[in-house]
């Protein structure tokens, strides 16, 4: 199981990394919430890899990653779909 320390750690270094990021950007707030956003579904598809997790938490991160996976690419603002997913990690 992602510890939530470890998991709010992550979120703080990606904001970090993608503040450097998206300078140059005409959106530079949407471009960090984009590589923020990108970022954390890949380290909940880690997650989805766990041996010791309970099926149902599995199952709940599979629908999770889906979902925010889903909004990105179906031109939602990324801004709100990180804000979900940082609300979520406390959760994994």
């Amino acid at each position: 199981m992602i510890r939530v320390t470890s998991v709010l750690g992550t979120i703080s270094m990606v904001m970090f990394g993608a503040q450097s990021f998206a300078q140059d950007s005409s959106n530079p707030e949407a471009e960090r919430c984009q590589y923020a956003a990108e970022h954390m579904i890949e380290v909940a598809r880690q997650s989805l890899n766990e041996q010791s997790s309970r099926p149902e938490r599995v199952e709940k991160r599979r629908q999770l990653v889906e979902d925010w996976s889903t909004r990105l690419e179906g031109g939602e603002d990324p801004c709100s779909v990180y804000a979900d997913i940082q609300q979520q990690a406390a959760t994994f």
